[in-house]
């Protein structure tokens, strides 16, 4: 539900002279700094002449500043708010010949500060506060931009609308960010060089009484400082943070039209586009998939002057369902599908008599009644959830003070009075931070149109800033085929959707995700990159990604770990010939993607016809590997037809690289006689990826493949013994949680589980069935006290579930509510797998013990 963006609070003021040390933290000082600390070890300093410090010992950091002006008026608070208890010192002062109430205030079991001014008249938009002209020098930091927030580590310039981290080599380190007005408020150097936060210049004067608060969380890890930080905003807005599985959208698997999906503005023409859909959930119904809700995308309402629904490149004619698509209306087509929608929208075209009925901002409407009306629509029409898309782009007020900030609330507050909630789409930086105000934006996009391997780093990375903040991520739609990207989907914690053919969908990898009645098994928290991962990519961008998420049982932790590579070291040829230098029909020469040799790099321009071609020599007879270095950044490899001095082609992969500033190498070994050669690299149906340079060298050359990778299972919250399961290759190992584990993991992904080795000396991986093997909607409790005692929860329809783990001996398993077939066990691996099937209830009760 739609909740207030602030929260009332307790406060008791006591007036104190300026010379007074203040109880259980805070000192104000007329003269040297005094200093008293708080239960969390937070000290606040004023002196009179208007400097400040703030000194924190978990870390231990000094922060300085100054208001620029003598302060008065100095009050010792306390109080309770949404984040904790507190102790506060608060003080006037005049800046620009205007009355400034500022405060500064220190949590006593937090590790946050929340700074806070008032303007007591209307004023230019000038002196923000803090300033922070001394501040850790933590050699790392981490910004946002642009659409999706894109993650910038040691960008120069100013944060903007980001939140703006700084982090040291141990991932220790310290977040500032906005803790209001998030759709104007910048975070900023000024002319001195102090870390200031305030409202963006764009904004010239601010009103009578306009309050602007800053937060400042820091800590010992990167995650832990989000968590703390995202934690503070959430507690200063009162938002609730919505469940895993609090709405429809979040707790049962969809199918979606978006783009990159199979029938986005595309359809079987004997069918329709409701009647495709209909065939796509009878095809689900028919393999025993269970689609729990259904996304329609923006080709289902009519765009542009013409008010079609397929004139794709226009804004929103009308909000509703186009007549042509949906002859009956929308509600009449939900009926049909059984299941809820998801519905898409974007921005108001400039031909839409909206701009007559409503009152607007920019391409967007701002007016309430416009949001109620259609929200009415909506919830009328079977509609859960609400995509706002294009936040970041076309759908944009006018920049001022309030626009924005009207068109989200207006929208989030019409939906909840209906029951929705919202998910944002191309959302900028201070969207994700202005969600914290509205308990019904539950999710969020964090990386581009259609979820591939290219897009896993970002959406990594966004995840942290959107999962902070309270909602959950949404990665994209990708294909069931596809089970890496569909395993991601789903350790995200948040939605998980797909969007194949007709028939095409993957059974198997489905089931792997939901249970028969559409439920997502799911991880506790979004997967997020661990803080090594941080600090190596800050440091040196390219090593393997580790990201962790996890499973919690009581005093039980599991971890879900899923690493792949990025920097494949490849060899050294013996001889290089560069791209650019090369005969080149068809491709130019590009250099808008970072990592190439020489001058640049070949970019193909057409599916067929293009080649790059090399003169080369090479000393005598004999086997030599041709070294391609390339960049595919799609989701599919980019074959090209290798020849060599016009002979037979022989077709190479070129699999995609994750990113197209991201090289590697296609090995080709072929036999030549000493002299001259030419080297042909030409596209066969498909564009080429980039072609950066031809290596030469003598002999079969072996091109890595793999890459280490390294965690800890103590860092995941396992203790003790540890067991770290490869999923894919379905081996295991038992280690020691404190140690390093390493291992070699490729460009495609690997996947590990790690469990406990409980009192019992066994290692309970959970069901085998499933990505997410020990979440709580299959598994509901697990202990562990010298026998493994474990609930196993059955959804409507579900059948056996077969259960597995480790044992150094063979188990004996029994089953309350339901029964177990017989225990299989490898004396070799150790590992052991049984047959739980339900009874009349919805969970068995599970007992494994060592025989």
């Amino acid at each position: 539900m739609y909740t207030p963006p602030r929260r009332s609070r307790r406060r008791t003021a006591l007036a104190c002279a300026l010379a007074v040390t203040l109880p259980l933290s805070l000192a104000l000082t007329a003269g040297p700094a005094g200093a008293a600390t708080n239960a969390s070890r937070t000290t606040v300093t004023v002196s009179a002449g208007g400097g400040y410090t703030i000194d924190t010992s978990g870390p231990h950091y000094h922060f300085a500043g100054s208001v620029g002006a003598p302060v008065d008026h100095v009050k010792h608070v306390s109080g309770r708010d949404g984040v904790g208890a507190y102790h506060e010192v608060d003080f006037d002062y005049t800046a620009g010949g205007v009355g400034r109430g500022s405060g500064i205030r220190a949590y006593d079991d937090k590790p946050v500060v929340l700074f806070t001014t008032t303007y007591r008249q209307a004023a230019a938009n000038a002196y923000p506060f803090p300033a922070l002209s001394g501040k850790p020098a933590l050699p790392h930091t981490e910004t946002f931009a642009g659409c999706f927030a894109d993650r910038k580590f040691d960008a120069s310039g100013d944060a903007g609308f980001s939140p703006y981290l700084a982090f040291d080599a141990s991932g220790s380190g310290y977040l500032l960010s906005p803790a209001s007005n998030f759709t104007t408020a910048v975070t900023k150097y000024d002319a001195s060089g102090a870390l200031t936060s305030g409202i963006s210049s764009g904004v010239s004067s601010l009103p009578a009484g306009f309050t602007q608060r800053t937060v400042l969380a820091f800590g010992h890890g990167i995650n832990d400082v989000y968590g703390t930080w995202g934690k503070a905003l959430t507690g200063l807005s009162g938002k609730h943070r919505p469940s895993q599985d609090a709405t429809n959208t979040l707790a049962k698997l969809g199918y979606w039209t978006d783009n990159g999906a199979t029938y986005y503005y595309n359809y079987d023409k004997s069918l329709g586009y409701a009647g495709t859909l209909q065939a796509v959930r009878d095809d689900w119904k028919a393999k025993g998939l269970p689609m729990g809700n259904l996304q329609l995308d923006s080709w289902f309402y009519p765009k542009g002057p013409n008010a079609v629904w397929d004139d794709n490149p226009e804004g929103e004619y009308r909000y509703e369902a186009d007549k042509t698509l949906f002859p009956d209306g929308l509600t009449a087509f939900q009926q049909s599908v059984g299941v809820p929608l998801i519905t898409h929208a974007r921005w108001i075209d400039p031909s839409s008599p909206y701009h007559q009925e409503y009152k607007m901002s920019g391409q967007v409407v701002t007016d309430p009644a416009f949001w109620n009306d259609r929200m009415q629509y909506l919830k009328a029409s079977g509609v859960d959830t609400f995509e706002q898309d294009w936040l970041c782009s076309h759908a944009q007020p006018d920049f001022n003070l309030t626009d924005r900030a009207a068109f989200l609330d207006n929208m989030a507050k019409a939906a909840a009075a209906n029951g929705l909630d919202i998910q944002y789409c191309m959302p900028l930086p201070q969207d994700y931070l202005q969600s914290t105000l509205y308990d019904n934006v539950t999710n969020t996009r964090v990386s581009n149109d259609r979820f591939e391997r290219s897009k896993w780093d970002s959406f990594l990375y966004t995840s942290r800033l959107a999962s902070a903040l309270g909602v959950w991520p949404w990665a994209d739609v990708a294909m069931s085929t596809e089970t890496q990207n569909l395993l991601l989907q789903n350790l995200s914690a948040g939605p998980v959707g797909v969007g194949d053919p007709i028939g095409k969908e993957s059974v198997a990898n489905l089931n792997k995700v939901a249970e028969a009645d559409g439920t997502i098994v799911k991880p506790d928290t979004p997967i997020v990159p661990d803080d090594a991962t941080y600090v190596g990519d800050a440091a040196q961008p390219g090593g393997a990604m580790v990201a962790t998420t996890g499973s919690r049982h009581g005093s039980l932790s599991a971890g879900y770990v899923f690493s792949y590579a990025r920097a494949v070291p490849t060899p050294k040829p013996d001889t290089t010939y560069e791209a650019e230098d090369a005969k080149l029909s068809g491709p130019v020469v590009g250099t808008d993607h970072s990592g190439y040799t020489g001058r640049g790099f070949a970019d193909y321009q057409h599916d067929s016809g293009d080649y790059v071609e090399w003169n080369v020599d090479v000393p005598s007879d004999g086997t030599y590997t041709l070294l391609f270095r390339y960049a595919n950044g799609g989701f599919a490899g980019r074959p090209l037809a290798v020849t060599v001095d016009g002979g037979t082609a022989s077709t190479q992969p070129f699999d995609t690289t994750g990113d197209w500033a991201t090289w590697s190498v296609q090995p080709v070994v072929v036999t030549l006689s000493a002299g001259h050669h030419t080297v042909r690299a030409a596209t066969t149906g498909a564009n080429g990826p980039n072609i950066d340079n031809l290596g030469v060298s003598a002999g079969a050359v072996t091109v890595p493949t793999t890459e280490d990778a390294h965690f800890r299972p103590a860092d995941l919250g396992v203790t003790g013994k540890a067991y770290v399961y490869d999923y894919f290759s379905g081996t295991g190992k038992v280690v020691d949680a404190d140690d390093a584990y390493t291992a070699q993991v490729t460009r495609d992904g690997s996947y590990f589980q790690v469990v406990p080795v409980g009192r019992s000396g066994i290692a309970f991986l959970g069901d085998a069935g499933k990505f997410v093997s020990l979440g709580k909607q299959r598994i509901r409790s697990l202990s562990d006290g010298g026998a493994v005692n474990a609930t196993v929860a059955f959804a409507h329809g579900d059948g056996p579930v077969t259960l597995h783990g480790y044992s150094p001996v063979p188990v004996s398993v029994r089953a309350a509510g339901g029964s177990a077939g017989d225990v299989q066990y490898d004396a070799a691996s150790h590992l052991f797998s049984v047959q739980v099937s339900p009874g009349h209830g919805a969970t068995v009760a599970v007992t494994v013990t060592r025989r």
